[in-house]
């Protein structure tokens, strides 16, 4: 019947894996018990959700490499967009041993257009969006997320834009995937660096214009960085202070990403929201809760399924885990069948060896070819030849 290995049937499997993904291990008791008075214990539940999001950590893997296994999980078609948007970044979860990890998550959406947005404040705006998330390098990362970004059609899209931070992984992310993307640097982040120069101008007893940074804002989000870099060059000129020289070195590098009223007339939305959304939804929901440490090796099991249930594909998911675990009993029976097969061949080599240690010497010492001629007999008595008339004729006189 190909039951899990636990006494549960696999409907209450199935629960148990769902809640697990969705709740702490300790609530997961709780609500089976409250659900489908089901009585577990707590180590039960981590340990099968986690065996299940391993596996369902190795089909992802196998997907996003599908040219060096045997494609059981093929990718479904994309449909290619008109408008693609995609964003990267990091956030970080908390391990064992009082240690911060990033985990890197990337999201993929479709942009609204012109023609299918019912007015105009909803263009620019994203909708349908996936996520992929993993702890691991940058170089992996981009690797391991090539199976989502064939999934929506980002290589096929028509135009696709990359809203993110400045970090330089981000970039060679974007390189590796789309490298004629629109590059935009989320609007947000630049804020947050012209924020910086007010507030630290105030702390230094500097006068800073009342509303000075609701004014820069507006002209960096209508008009370009064009005069946002004149203020701050005159700034470090008069008014040196480290945040004005960190907004002129950041700045200075990104210019083309901040060109914010052509991205808009374009069409493409210029803040990063569900990349931010995207690490709540999918990582720190579940794994930043109160007093949650974990072991490096259970975060990406569990991202895994994160994964798989935001992106609502867990049926599909679950019948590919299904297979998975039908394969790999059926590799191990095979590979159990060989074993055994190995086993008995070198039994039987080794009898054979003993039978023959017990056997005499000459036994074994080469025989002499047969001669030709009269035999020894033949020559002592001569030749005597019976036919088988001479016999019947002998019989037939007694």
């Amino acid at each position: 019947m190909e039951l899990p290995s636990t006494a549960l049937l696999p409907h209450a499997y199935q629960s148990l894996v769902r809640l697990g993904t969705h709740l702490p291990f300790a609530q997961v008791v709780k609500e089976l018990q409250a659900l489908l008075d089901i009585c577990i214990s707590e180590a039960t539940v981590r340990r099968c959700t986690l065996h299940t999001g391993v596996i369902a950590e190795a089909i992802q893997t196998e997907q996003a490499h599908p040219q060096q296994t045997r494609p059981r999980f093929p990718l479904p078609l994309a449909t290619p967009n008109e408008q693609m948007v995609m964003g990267s970044d990091g956030g970080m979860v908390p391990l064992k041993g009082g240690v911060w990890a990033e985990v890197k998550t990337a999201v993929f959406a479709q942009v609204v257009t012109e023609t299918a947005s019912k007015s105009a404040s909803e263009k620019g705006k994203t909708h349908d969006h996936s996520y992929f998330s993993r702890l691991t390098d940058a170089h992996t990362f981009a690797d391991l997320a090539s199976a989502e970004i064939a999934r929506r059609g980002i290589t096929i899209a028509k135009s696709v834009c990359a809203i993110q931070d400045g970090a330089e992984w981000l970039q060679g992310f974007v390189d590796g995937h789309r490298c004629d993307a629109v590059r935009i640097l989320d609007f947000a982040h630049a804020a947050e660096y012209l924020g910086r120069v007010a507030e630290q101008g105030e702390l230094a007893g500097q006068h800073v214009p009342k509303g000075w940074l609701t004014v820069m804002l507006h002209e960096l989000k209508h008009h370009g960085p064009t005069r946002i870099m004149k203020h701050l060059a005159w700034w470090q000129k008069h008014r040196p202070l480290p945040s004005v020289s960190d907004a002129l070195r950041y700045f200075g590098k990104r210019l083309a990403q901040m060109d914010y009223p052509q991205f808009q007339a374009q069409g493409w939305p210029i803040g990063s929201g569900m990349v931010e959304s995207a690490n709540k939804v999918v990582m720190q929901a579940r794994l930043k809760g109160a007093g949650m440490h974990w072991e490096p090796g259970n975060v990406n099991p569990m991202l895994a399924l994160r994964g798989e249930m935001c992106n609502e594909r867990w049926e599909e998911s679950w019948q590919h885990q299904q297979r998975w675990c039908k394969d790999q009993r059926h590799m191990q029976r095979r590979q159990q069948s060989e074993e055994k097969r190995a086993r008995c061949a070198q039994e039987l080599r080794v009898r054979i060896v003993h039978i023959c240690l017990r056997l005499p010497s000459s036994t074994f010492a080469p025989q002499p070819a047969p001669r030709k001629g009269r035999t020894e007999g033949q020559k002592r008595w001569g030749r005597q030849t019976f036919s088988r008339h001479v016999l019947q004729e002998g019989s037939a006189k007694k």
